[in-house]
């Protein structure tokens, strides 16, 4: 370690980790190593990166290093690493004005083959004239006499982009505060400007900006400190300082507030489409952490419950269906905040931008409810004490986080060392008109603002397209005809490129685990099952660091089927709308100031051997310890004496529910066809697209336009499913906590049930599925494609064996990423298996082609039927599917898929003989599963979202339009 100089040693006692910055001598390379037990162990290295357009170099950068190395000169080591790690986090990203690549294992010899394989990426990666047209853009031609395309992995994931009106939102949002800045581009990539990108550009930002001086390098975990110096040392020993001009430069002032309006695409025949807008304004550096608290508080105070000031004040406005904007951006070196709403009248826009500003002017005049205030503060501190990052490593979370100060020169432990920051917040809170003030500071008196607003327009659509078929056009006009020969040359040597797989000492150089290495038992998470007065209480003693996890699930089945549908309004109508005793402002405040939050949540499995399934819907609660009761009194209030009669609030959520679901239909649209696919063939399934899926959205939106006529039925119908589902005998209660903690939890619990209603008239209906179609376009005005299709696989013979997990996992690593991504130029290939349905399902994501892609899926089976593997490639799959099977669990989780285990009667004998035909699969497996697959997709459903003009061409039998 002579090389790296320790420049500061910190206890982070609220992290339980020891941290060390230092700095290595030869480059001024800067690295952040925390020590600790976490067993997620964590690596990442960032770039500071800022463009100077938006051709999005940076992106297209951040994809093609990881096309080989000097190293390992495959064409795809992220992929082979996806097939072939225990990894539990593995990808790139890019910001506005960096470049991060993370990776975690809990695996110590896995983890410091990805660590390695990641440096080697960065500082030596095979950056050629082939990988950069595959990755970012390149010209398409076939044959001389055809029409000239644009292709390209990124150039389609941007056209996907820029299909949806919240990200044109967003990036408006940006560029117009920042116009003389990094941050006025596109980091991601314009689709008009990627093909403006040359290659010799695209090699200089690399050479430029990739860099050991320009390096901010992260570690974290249990692993040796020492092997982290040495793995670094390797790579860095060859550099020297260098000035990599990476500097990001402040945003003068603007001199007034600007207006910026933009079209977005809409169909045409759409009734009423609405506009969009954001206010938003520029403000200080992050690079402080008492500022970055304060604001972050703030912002929760503004927005962070269906009851803050501002959220509650755009919503009952009735001025638009939901709020846009997100609030507080803080990764930029001057911080943003935006705010706005969607599917608002245009006669309306003023009104609802000045809205806002009034409401900042009576917030800072008349001050802001110290309920509002002290509901805040507990959410805030809960959350940092708690650290739960979901399925997202801790340590790369921790990271990110880091990097908003770090990245801009500051201390890099500035933001994520909480306590002392928290502490002076804390006291500030207290302060009479803190808050207020910071209001008249970043936003009254603040100039440095805009107003973007976005115009439905029904021509936009084929106007963008038609401008791309123009140029092209054009271009194509003033090629001779020895430069369309080049092309269609060039055309077929990037295929042959792609279809010409890596040799075997190239596929050997990826670093493999060992059979030997993998666990060859499941891990078991301990619980106990206990009757409580008639309620099933499944119990997990878990260190969870004082906090209890509390889960109750209703069960569904006892909902007529009409009534399906409401069930995903459960959630919001329980705890949005307040309760006999108290409004909706003043329980929300009580949920934020006693709980770490409440939030409803359905669980929908097909069960093995049987047409039913299990369709629960729970409350999902969580809170210190010692505020048990509190929660529980929460949870005795909103299920058995909620206030529903109160139109207008359930309108808002209505209303609100149906524009996120219309938001999330173009970016989500895999998700979209695939539950949609799903559904022809298991009640939860059918359970699934009736809750989430398209048939969702048609409801609610039916329900937004019509309650109003019929109020009196809808409030009548909402308490008749409480009044089925509020049944004790029915009920199950998941409860994860310390063994210290659990008998008094119990014993509050014991209470709690007690005063549950039991009324013995519960009874599991027979639901009866409607046909959907099995050839169906889902249109919207979209530039890319969603391409679904799916088969039962039972249906065609086949029986459940733990092969089908390695199987699916290797075809979405090889042949749907060779075939739907790198030769296709979709962003995205994946296929998914239900091993209690037996559904198989395929998709792809913001895809340039549809019929090719179903000639592909068609094809799979045959792949399959020939497929050769040799051991180190069955090795890497079946290592892939055990890396699945032991994705990484916190104490919450662990609880939580331990009791859905339960409620699918899935014991730990099952899961063990799963794992065992996972680590027993052979050759064999897969060609006779690819027989299987041919067999089954005879009786396939294909479903594809995408532009009306793609469906007639495609000629897809239905059309359903769902924007």
């Amino acid at each position: 370690m002579k090389n790296f100089e320790l420049v500061r040693t910190e206890e982070v006692k609220e992290l339980n980790t020891m941290a060390k910055i230092y700095r290595h001598v030869p480059t001024g390379a800067e690295i952040l190593s925390m020590e600790n037990d976490d067993e997620n162990k964590c690596f990442g290295i960032a770039f500071r990166t800022p463009p100077s357009d938006s051709t999005g170099v940076a992106h297209i950068l951040e994809h093609t290093v990881l096309c080989g190395s000097r190293k390992y000169p495959v064409k795809d080591p992220f992929v082979q690493l996806l097939k072939g790690s225990l990894q539990t986090f593995l990808n790139a990203f890019t910001y506005p004005d960096k470049t991060c690549y993370p990776v975690a294992s809990q695996n110590l010899k896995d983890f410091h083959n990805l660590v390695d394989v990641y440096l080697d990426s960065v500082f030596h990666p095979r950056i050629t004239p082939d990988f950069f047209m595959q990755e970012g853009w390149h010209y398409e031609l076939e044959s001389p006499e055809d029409e000239l395309k644009f292709k390209g992995v990124v150039y389609n994931e941007m056209k996907g982009v820029y299909s949806s009106p919240d990200s044109l939102l967003m990036e408006a949002s940006q560029q117009s505060l920042y116009p003389d800045t990094t941050y006025g581009r596109d980091s991601g990539g314009n689709p008009k400007h990627i093909p403006d990108l040359t290659y010799e550009q695209f090699k200089a930002f690399h050479d430029s900006f990739y860099h050991p001086s320009n390096a901010r390098i992260f570690f974290y975990g249990d692993d040796p400190a020492e092997a982290r110096f040495a793995l670094l040392e390797d790579y860095l020993k060859n550099y020297e300082k260098i000035d990599p001009q990476s500097g990001i430069e402040l945003q003068g002032t603007l001199p007034a507030p600007v207006r910026v309006e933009k079209p977005y695409a809409v169909s045409a025949d759409d009734e009423n489409p609405k506009p969009m807008f954001t206010v938003n304004w520029m403000l200080p550096s992050p690079t402080d952490a008492e500022t970055v608290f304060a604001v972050n508080l703030l912002d929760h105070i503004l927005l962070g419950t269906p009851a803050s000031p501002l959220r509650k004040a755009l919503i009952e406005s009735g001025l638009g269906e939901d709020i846009t904007g997100g609030g507080i951006e803080t990764h930029m070196i001057q911080m943003m905040y935006s705010i706005g709403l969607k599917g608002v009248e245009t006669n309306d826009l003023e009104k609802a931008e000045a809205l806002i500003l009034s409401t900042f002017k009576e917030l800072a005049d008349q001050g802001i409810s110290k309920d509002d205030i002290e509901a805040a503060l507990n959410t805030f501190e809960f959350e940092l004490r708690e650290n739960n990052s979901g399925g997202f490593p801790r340590g790369l979370s921790l990271w990110l986080k880091s990097l908003n100060a770090w990245n801009y020169g500051a201390d890099p432990l500035e933001l994520i060392a909480f306590e002392q920051p928290l502490q002076t917040l804390k006291q500030n809170a207290l302060k009479e008109g803190y808050f207020e003030q910071m209001i008249r500071a970043y936003f009254l008196d603040n100039t440095h603002r805009s107003t973007i607003t976005l115009v439905p327009d029904a021509e936009q659509a084929a106007k963008v397209e038609n401008e791309e078929k123009d140029r092209l056009a054009s271009i194509k006009a003033g090629m001779s005809g020895d430069e369309l020969n080049e092309i269609v040359a060039n055309t077929k040597r990037l295929l042959d490129m792609q279809e010409t797989p890596d040799s075997e000492e190239a596929l050997a150089s990826i670093p493999l685990l060992h059979r030997d290495d993998l666990d060859k038992t499941v891990r078991i998470v301990e619980r106990e099952t206990v009757d409580l007065h008639g309620t099933t209480v499944v119990k997990h003693n878990l260190f969870t660091n004082g906090i209890l996890y509390l889960d109750i699930g209703l069960d569904l089945h006892g909902l007529d089927q009409d009534d399906i549908p409401y069930a995903s309004l459960l959630g919001s109508a329980l705890l949005e709308m307040g309760t006999l005793h108290e409004d909706y402002v003043s329980l929300s405040q009580r949920i934020a100031k006693k709980t770490g939050g409440i939030y409803g949540t359905p669980f929908l499995s097909a069960v093995e051997d049987s047409e039913k399934g299990v369709t629960r819907f729970f409350l999902r609660g969580k809170c210190m310890a010692n505020q048990t009761r509190e929660l529980l009194d929460i949870l005795h209030d909103v299920l058995l004496q909620p206030d529903f009669n109160n139109q207008e609030r359930f309108k808002q959520i209505v209303l609100e529910h149906k524009s996120e679901m219309e938001t999330a239909i173009v970016p989500r649209g895999h998700s979209a066809v695939m539950t949609r696919l799903k559904a022809h063939h298991n009640e939860a399934h059918w359970v699934s697209e009736k809750m989430g899926g398209v048939e969702a959205l048609f409801f609610i939106r039916k329900l937004a336009s019509d309650m109003d006529k019929d109020w009196d039925s809808v409030h009548q119908r909402l308490e008749k499913i409480r009044q089925t589902l509020l049944d004790r005998s029915n009920m199950l209660i998941n409860v994860t906590v310390d063994p210290a903690s659990m008998a008094d939890v119990l014993h509050d619990l014991d209470r709690f049930v007690e005063n549950l209603p039991s009324t013995g008239t519960f009874s599991s209906k027979e639901w009866k599925r409607g046909e959907l179609p099995t050839s169906e376009a889902l249109t919207a005005p979209t530039m890319v494609n969603y391409v679904g299709c799916a088969a039962n696989l039972f249906d065609a013979g086949y029986k459940m064996h733990g092969s089908a997990m390695v199987i699916t996992r290797y075809l979405q690593t090889a042949w749907l990423w060779e075939k739907i991504r790198v030769q296709g130029g979709a962003y995205g290939g994946m296929c998914s298996f239900d091993q209690r349905s037996g559904v198989f399902t395929f998709a792809s994501y913001r895809d340039p082609n549809l019929e090719n892609s179903l000639e592909i899926y068609k094809a799979t089976g045959d792949y399959l039927k020939n497929l050769r593997l040799s051991d180190d490639e069955l090795t890497r799959a079946l290592i892939g599917a055990i890396g699945q099977l032991d994705s990484y669990q916190l104490p919450d989780s662990k609880g939580y898929s331990s009791c859905l285990r339960h409620l699918l009667d899935y014991t730990d004998a099952e899961r063990q003989q799963l794992r065992d035909e996972v680590l027993a699969t052979t050759q064999a497996h897969f060609n006779a599963f690819g027989e299987t697959l041919n067999k089954a997709f005879e009786n396939n459903a294909v479903s594809v979202l995408c532009s009306v003009e793609a469906a007639e061409k495609a000629g897809l039998k239905t059309k359903t339009k769902v924007l």
